[in-house]
């Protein structure tokens, strides 16, 4: 049985659309297709804070952030005043601490007047739902877990996880994991797993090692608000994908000629060289909003005579892939997160230690 939920005006849309265009799901849009380009600059926030954050999350009224450096694992904000709130998840691998492998896609939900986040351990196989609202009142670094998942690993590896309005969990494939998909699912009351196929396909992949595929094939990865729509970002070929439900691709995004099957063959790429520079050529994080789809550029330049320093790009798109505005920020961004109440994305610069609030009302209507 289909949960009705699936069946909204803009889930019927993106099935039918590709029916009435003859299968035509792959829609090219190049920097010049956009009918905006726009260059911005962030206003810093949080500038008394010490913390070196490397991401940020918005989630409802608050933000959330994550640091690679320091005694705590995530620190949490109000929104509108900056007022720091506390930290959660003490760093360590003791009973009650946090370790590095816990973590969140930014995945929450409002219930009763409260805010529940999702967060997974992708080494123990763990999907666990914090009151996010308690944890937070009760300043308690430890999080407050209404509902906790197990996973066999064995079974259902996966490195990032979101949760469906279906019961099912979804999922990108495990490092080492052989037989993998771009994404998969889990039923969590019948136990089948689904995968999508491996695309775009690389002639004579057999020739390279897992972990070498699993690189070839990173992407960012997330959920529309409301609808069971699920999306990836590649970060070395140059396309955004949405699937429904069931893993089908409703919609391709590309630019550019990476994105085609067996653009790269597996015999003319080295695992021992730095294989991955040269062919980026996709995004470095996504965002997304009930109407709106926001992709940060890879840069492809770091460490070269061509990098410069502050610049970063973000393309927007709706969800049937008609492009909105092309955003040139200067920035070196590292994450990326939208806030359709203020209509402003909120940023990381981790390079230069900055965290950074960029107002898109004028641009976004």
């Amino acid at each position: 049985m289909i949960n009705k939920i699936l069946l909204t005006p803009l889930t019927i849309l993106l099935y039918l659309i590709p029916i009435l265009l003859q299968g035509q799901s792959i829609i090219k849009v190049t920097k010049n297709d956009f009918p905006k380009k726009v260059k911005l600059s962030g206003q810093p926030i949080l500038t008394n804070d010490y913390h070196h954050h490397h991401h940020i999350h918005v989630i409802d009224d608050f933000l959330l952030t994550l640091t690679n450096s320091g005694e705590y694992n995530y620190h949490v904000f109000d929104k509108k005043s900056e007022k720091y709130l506390g930290p959660i998840g003490r760093k360590g691998d003791g009973p009650k601490e946090w370790e590095i492998p816990l973590t969140t896609l930014g995945q929450y939900e409002k219930k009763d007047g409260e805010i529940f986040l999702w967060y997974f351990d992708f080494l123990r196989g763990y999907l666990q739902l914090m009151n996010f609202s308690k944890t937070v009142t009760s300043k308690s670094i430890d999080p407050i877990i209404e509902r906790r998942l197990k996973f066999n690993m064995r079974v259902f590896p996966y490195f990032q996880l979101l949760m469906g309005d279906n019961r099912k969990a979804y999922a990108t494939s495990w490092i080492y994991e052989a037989n993998r998909g771009r994404i998969k699912s889990l039923d969590l009351d019948s136990k089948v797993i689904k995968k999508s196929k491996l695309f775009p396909e690389i002639s004579n992949d057999s020739h390279l090692p897992s972990e070498v595929i699993n690189s070839l094939y990173s992407a960012s990865f997330d959920k529309h608000p409301k609808e069971n729509l699920f999306i990836q970002a590649t970060f070395i070929f140059n396309r955004i994908d949405i699937f429904d439900y069931e893993l089908n691709v409703l919609r391709s995004i590309v630019d550019g000629e990476n994105w085609q099957n067996n653009y790269y063959d597996g015999r003319e790429i080295d695992p021992s060289s730095n294989f991955i520079r040269p062919r980026i050529n996709g995004y470095d994080g996504i965002s997304v909003s009930e109407k709106y789809i926001f992709a940060l550029e890879a840069k492809k330049n770091v460490g070269t005579d061509q990098e410069i320093e502050n610049e970063s790009f973000i393309r927007v798109y709706d969800w049937f892939g008609k492009p909105i505005v092309y955003l040139e920020i200067t920035h070196d961004l590292s994450s990326i997160d939208f806030d359709k109440e203020s209509r402003s994305l909120y940023a990381t610069d981790y390079n230069h230690q900055l965290v950074l609030k960029i107002d898109l009302s004028n641009v976004i209507k």
